[in-house]
């Protein structure tokens, strides 16, 4: 699944109040930690983060201690788990890096999983327990967990995804254009970690984002200072190919270049592509199917959608608005039903079958069923 589907899947615990415990495998960097604290905030919920590879057994299961009496024994539990009236109601106990501890802290953490209690601690009702590792061949340090503490979670194995990366989080925490345009260009390059080669550095999500923080503080990726930074943290191979890319990329200033059709067009068909996402990220499209969208938000959408048209092969503007169609069918349907223009209209009109919008004015009973047959949700 992707990280998108991970999110989901907890969420569906938190809003149905099911205290499954669900444990998270997936390479470094992907972004599951983040998920989670994003899930928090959504939600109003205290993300108490413990990296198990960094505790011993004692600090995760707590120490017993004789009583004043020395007539019994008393368990203390450990400071950093939930409380109520410390840290509320609602809280997320993230037990991350769960395959990189030793077997001595997967056993203390066993019975807080099973039984929700250690000692004479109990987790509070209100406490979603959820754990994260790396996967066997993640190239991490990796502990296998015990049959039964495995048997005990939901367990969810999460990759890579470029546009679920991109839509969920890029473009929603304003991750710099350059690292966006690049792997918009070549998302392969998003995660490049490879079993075959030894090396420490290599692109993750988070590597990209480190690269992001330091083009927005200056993004002269000429420097040398600049591009050694982001060699620090990509690797030597996917830096070369950034900074490429960067020293080629087309030069566009002003969104209304494009819009206005007064861009020239590069030949090489991926960077065409490339101003295509360009031109759709620009309109702000709200994703919600339900969601309309008030004056403002049109007005933008339809310049978007009449900078596509305006692109001189046709298949590009054709790519951009299924993209558009994807993020809200219903709205962009409804933008192109009510505008009255006369280079949209025509535009539909000539390429209605490969769109899924039918133009103005209806068609023929013969072209009608074969365009329903092929868009039977228009």
């Amino acid at each position: 699944m992707n990280i998108r589907e991970f999110r989901e899947a907890v969420e569906f615990n938190i809003e149905h109040k099911l205290r499954h415990s669900i444990l998270g495998l997936g390479a470094p960097g992907v972004g599951k930690s983040q998920i989670i604290r994003q899930i928090g905030k959504k939600y109003g919920y205290k993300v108490i983060d413990i990296r198990l590879a960094q505790m011993s057994e004692v600090e995760i299961g707590g120490l017993i201690y004789p009583n004043e009496s020395r007539t019994k024994t008393v368990w203390l539990a450990p400071d950093i788990l939930p409380n109520e009236e410390r840290d509320g109601k609602n809280t997320i106990l993230l037990l991350d890096e769960i395959t990189s501890c030793t077997k001595r802290v997967q056993v203390a953490a066993y019975q807080l999983i099973l039984d929700r209690r250690i000692g004479q601690y109990q987790l509070p009702e209100g406490t979603f327990v959820i754990a994260l590792g790396n996967r066997e061949d993640d190239d991490g340090v990796y502990i296998r967990l015990a049959d039964p503490l495995a048997d005990r979670f939901e367990i969810h194995y999460i990759d890579s995804d470029f546009e679920v990366w991109k839509e969920d989080f890029a473009l929603k925490y304003g991750v710099h254009p350059y690292v966006v345009d690049y792997l918009t260009y070549n998302p392969s390059s998003l995660h490049t970690q490879s079993h075959d080669v030894d090396a420490m550095v290599f692109a993750t999500p988070r590597s990209w984002e480190r690269v992001s923080d330091i083009l927005k503080l200056d993004s002269d990726f000429k420097k040398p200072v600049v591009r050694n930074k982001i060699r620090g943290n990509v690797g030597d191979v996917e830096a070369a190919q950034f900074l490429a890319f960067l020293e080629q990329m087309v030069e566009v200033d002003d969104m209304e270049d494009i819009l206005s059709g007064r861009v020239t067009y590069p030949s090489d068909p991926r960077q065409l592509s490339l101003l295509v996402s360009r031109v759709v990220d620009w309109a702000q499209i709200p994703e919600d199917a339900a969601e309309g969208a008030d004056s403002k938000q049109r007005a933008r959408i339809e310049r978007a959608i009449l900078g596509l048209i305006r692109f001189p092969q046709a298949e590009y503007a054709i790519l951009g608005l299924k993209r558009m169609l994807d993020i809200n069918k219903p709205l962009i349907k409804e933008i192109f039903d009510s505008v009255d223009d006369k280079e949209m209209q025509a535009f539909v009109k000539k390429h209605y079958s490969a769109i899924g919008i039918a133009p103005k004015g209806g068609l023929s009973d013969t072209a009608r069923r074969s365009w329903l047959s092929m868009w039977k949700d228009s």
